[in-house]
């Protein structure tokens, strides 16, 4: 199975686009995560015990989650990194088969995520939301859904996908 989605990091007061995409595979099982260097392991560590904490158990398959962007290199103040944690577990738990998600190709999140699973999402201005068809070379046409906590104020140009509603469709295997 592939997927893929649109993210956002802040670096030095701006917004950088990613892109970020994943599969599974019948390789070795595990999880790996490309594109973020050292911070990639931690990353990992934190989505394993959160997924315990869940009982979410992991077919034997390999999951592969990789970050293109202007990632590599950056040294990243206040763990600005982290905002890509949100949309790296969705994409995780969606491929192992625990959200049901058919795809994430047009949907957009990112936030931070503490181990005890509470989610600080990055907080976008209206004109920051505005620009997202711009910041990822979207269509006019194309929408985007912003999967973001209910408490969060998307506005009416982008569809607003519960993160509370798709936490409480967590799938155990």
């Amino acid at each position: 199975m592939n997927m893929r989605t649109k993210s956002l990091y802040p670096y030095a007061g701006q917004y950088y686009p990613v892109d970020i995409f994943g599969y599974s595979s019948k390789g070795i099982p595990g999880i790996e995560i490309v594109g973020l260097g050292k911070h990639a392991r931690s990353m990992k560590e934190k989505f394993i015990f959160l997924s315990r904490e869940k009982k979410l158990k992991f077919p034997l398959r390999r999951f592969v989650l990789c970050i293109e962007g202007e990632v590599e290199g950056k040294k990243f103040k206040d763990e600005e990194y982290r905002y890509l944690e949100l949309p790296l577990l969705i994409m995780l738990w969606s491929l192992t088969g625990h959200l049901p998600l058919g795809h994430l190709e047009d949907c957009f999140a990112s936030g931070k995520i503490s181990v005890e699973g509470e989610i600080f999402p990055l907080e976008l201005r209206n004109q920051d939301l505005e620009k997202l068809t711009e910041l990822f070379n979207l269509d006019c046409d194309q929408s985007i859904k912003i999967i973001a906590p209910e408490s969060m104020n998307i506005g009416t140009s982008h569809y607003h996908l519960s993160l509370e509603g798709l936490w409480a469709s967590l799938i155990t295997l």
